[in-house]
C-alpha cells in the first residue's frame, strides 16, 4: 500500500516538471506582459528673461551689463544699438542692473521690480539712475552694491518714485512728457525721439547748468524723503542755466540780504545775458574774470560768485563799505531745515557775551530750536544751553522768522545744496549777522590740493579791500584730523583742525603758523565755517573780533 502511493507521487512529480516549464512560456501562445512605462522627463527649470536698452541718448554700444536678482545673476554685452538680454535659470525678481560703458567712464543703474520670473524689460539710462536715487534715497551705486536676496523692490514703489521724479524734473524746466515708463518703456537709442529725445534734453540741460549727472543724482537722492517743494527747489537750482565760465552764476531769482540795514529783496538774473534786474531797473554784469563781475550801478558794486551759487556783493571800503550777500531763492519746507547746525555770527558794534561768535544748535522738524552749545569765552570753553528757545516759522514773503515769545528776533533765509547740506543766513534785530551750516562731517583734502580765493574782512575799521591768494595742502594727518597748508603770497604755512570745535567747522589755534623758513609766524586763532566755496571765519578768542570771508575761485 505504501509503496504504491510513493510510486504514484513520483509519477505525478515527473509530469509536473513539463507543466511548470509550459507555464513559464516554454512554447506557450499566451500574450507577454507589457514593459513598464519610461519615467517622465523632468520639467525644464524656470528661466527669468531680462532685456532692455542701455543708452545716454546715444547707445551705450558694447557696454558691460550686470544683472543681479533675488535669485540668480547674469552678465551680457550690449549690442551696437545698446540692446541686451539675459536668461537666468531659476532666476527670480526683483533685480538691479549696472551698465558700464566700454571705456569705463560711465556707469549707470536700474531696477526690475516685482517677484517671480515673468519676462521683464529694464532700461539702463540717466533717467533710470535718477529713478534709483529717488527710490532709494541714496547713491544708486551704493544701493545696487547692497542689494541682496531679501531686498524688496515693489512695482508700486517704483511707480511712485517715477511720478515724483518726473514732476520734479518738469518743475525744473525739463519736458518729460515723452517718457511713460523709465524702466520698461520703448527706447530706441540715438533716435532723438520719444524716450531718447528726453535723454538728449536732459544731457543738454545738465551741460547748460554747468553741473554733472552725479550732482543732479545727489540732489534727487538727498530730497527723496522731503516734501515736493524742497525737492523742486533744490533740483531747480542745480538745473538752472549757468554762465558759460561761472557755474555758480545761474539764471533765476536771487534773494539779496543787505547787512548795512538788514533789508532784503529779490533780483532776477539772466546768466547768459549777464544782466541783473531789480524791479524795473536792469543792470549789466561786466566780467573781470571768471566768477568776478562789476555792476554798472552808482555804487560800483563788485560781485564775487562761489561754486554753490552764493554771491558776495561789495560796495566801497572802510567805515563806509558795505557787504550784500545773494543766494538762490529756494522755497523750502520748515521740515527740510530739521537737523544740527554749526553757528558763526558777528556784530561790528557789540559782542554777545551770552552766546559768543560761534557754537552749535539744532532744529526739529516743526522748526523748534533745541539744545545748543555756546562759546562766549572762546575755543575750548563752550557751555551747554538747554533753556527753552524760539522757533523757525515760514514768512509769507520768503524765508523764516525766528519767533520767541511772540516776537521775531531774526529773519533767516535757507539754501540747500545738491548734497543736502543746509545753510541759513540772516540778521538778528540788533544787526548781528548770523550763519548756520549743517553739521556734516568735513572730508580731509588730498595732499597737493590747491585752493585759490578772494578774501576780505570786516572789523572795527570797517570793510577791508579784497585780496587774492592761494594755498596748497602740504600734509594731512588723518589720525589727528589736521591739514597743513602753504600760502602762495609769502610761503607761510598754517595747520587747521578739521571738524573742530564741531563737525562741519575748522579750527586754527593762535599762532599755529610758520614762516617760509620754518620759524615763528604770528596768526590769529580762528573758527571757520566752510560752505560751497565760501568760508566764513571768526576769531576763536573773544579779545579779537572780526569776520573774514573767503570765496573760492
Amino acid at each position: 500500500m505504501n509503496s504504491s502511493v510513493k510510486g504514484l507521487a513520483r509519477h505525478l512529480a515527473v509530469l509536473a516538471i513539463p507543466a511548470a516549464l509550459a507555464a513559464c512560456g516554454g512554447g506557450s501562445n499566451d500574450t507577454p506582459a507589457p514593459a513598464p512605462a519610461p519615467a517622465p522627463a523632468p520639467a525644464p527649470a524656470p528661466t527669468l528673461a531680462v532685456k532692455g536698452t542701455a543708452a545716454t541718448g546715444a547707445a551705450m554700444a558694447n557696454a558691460a551689463i550686470k544683472v543681479s536678482c533675488a535669485t540668480g545673476n547674469a552678465t551680457a554685452t550690449a549690442g551696437a544699438n545698446g540692446s541686451f538680454s539675459v536668461s537666468i535659470t531659476n532666476g527670480a525678481l526683483p533685480c538691479v542692473l549696472t551698465a558700464t560703458s566700454s571705456d569705463g567712464a560711465t556707469e549707470l543703474h536700474s531696477v526690475a521690480a516685482g517677484t517671480g520670473n515673468a519676462d521683464t524689460t529694464a532700461n539702463v539710462t540717466p533717467l533710470s539712475e535718477l529713478l534709483v536715487a529717488r527710490l532709494a534715497g541714496a547713491d544708486p551705486k551704493a544701493f545696487v552694491t547692497a542689494f541682496g536676496a531679501s531686498t524688496a523692490i515693489s512695482t508700486a514703489d517704483v511707480t511712485a518714485a517715477q511720478t515724483a521724479l518726473l514732476q520734479t524734473l518738469t518743475a525744473a524746466g525739463l519736458d518729460t512728457s515723452s517718457v511713460g515708463d523709465i524702466v520698461g518703456g520703448a527706447l530706441t537709442a540715438g533716435s532723438g525721439a520719444g524716450y531718447d529725445g528726453v535723454l538728449d534734453k536732459l544731457k543738454t540741460a545738465v551741460a547748460n547748468a554747468g553741473t554733472t549727472l552725479a550732482e543732479l543724482t545727489g540732489a534727487i537722492a538727498s530730497t527723496s524723503k522731503l516734501g515736493g517743494a524742497t525737492g523742486n527747489a533744490t533740483v531747480g537750482t542745480v538745473l538752472a542755466p549757468a554762465a558759460t565760465d561761472c557755474a555758480g552764476l545761474k539764471t533765476g531769482t536771487l534773494r539779496v540780504l543787505d547787512f548795512s540795514d538788514g533789508s532784503n529783496g529779490l533780483v532776477q538774473v539772466d546768466a547768459a545775458a549777464l544782466t541783473a534786474t531789480i524791479g524795473s531797473t536792469k543792470y549789466t554784469l561786466k566780467k573781470n574774470a571768471a566768477c568776478d563781475y562789476s555792476v554798472n550801478d552808482p555804487a560800483g558794486t563788485r560781485v564775487l560768485v562761489s561754486r554753490s551759487g552764493i554771491a558776495v556783493l561789495l560796495q566801497g571800503s572802510g567805515v563806509n563799505g558795505n557787504v550784500v550777500v545773494a543766494l538762490p531763492e529756494q522755497k523750502l519746507d520748515v521740515a527740510a531745515l530739521a537737523g544740527s547746525y554749526v553757528r558763526v555770527q558777528y556784530n561790528q558794534d557789540a559782542f554777545d557775551a551770552s552766546t559768543g561768535e560761534f557754537g552749535d544748535t539744532e532744529f526739529a522738524a516743526d522748526g523748534q530750536n533745541g539744545l545748543s552749545m555756546d562759546c562766549p569765552k572762546g575755543y575750548g570753553a563752550c557751555v551747554q544751553d538747554a533753556q527753552s528757545k524760539g522757533k523757525l516759522v515760514a514768512n509769507s514773503n520768503g524765508g523764516f522768522d525766528y519767533m520767541e515769545n511772540g516776537a521775531s528776533l531774526a529773519r533767516l533765509f535757507a539754501f540747500r545744496n545738491s548734497s543736502g547740506r543746509m545753510l541759513l543766513l540772516g540778521m538778528e534785530t540788533d544787526g548781528t549777522f548770523i550763519a548756520l551750516v549743517g553739521k556734516d562731517k568735513l572730508a580731509l583734502p588730498a595732499v597737493d590740493r590747491v585752493s585759490a580765493y578772494w578774501q576780505f574782512s570786516i572789523n572795527g575799521a570797517g570793510l577791508s579791500a579784497v585780496t587774492e591768494d592761494s594755498n596748497t595742502v602740504t600734509a594731512v594727518d588723518a589720525t589727528a584730523g589736521t591739514v597743513t597748508r602753504k600760502f602762495a603770497s609769502d610761503s607761510h604755512t598754517d595747520t587747521l583742525g578739521f571738524n573742530a570745535p564741531f563737525d562741519g567747522s575748522r579750527y586754527r589755534a593762535t599762532n599755529a603758523c610758520s614762516s617760509s623758513s620754518g620759524g615763528a609766524f604770528s596768526c590769529n586763532g580762528v573758527v571757520q565755517l566752510p560752505y560751497g566755496g565760501v568760508v566764513m571765519t571768526v576769531s576763536s578768542v573773544p579779545s579779537k573780533r572780526f569776520l573774514t570771508v573767503s570765496i573760492d575761485k
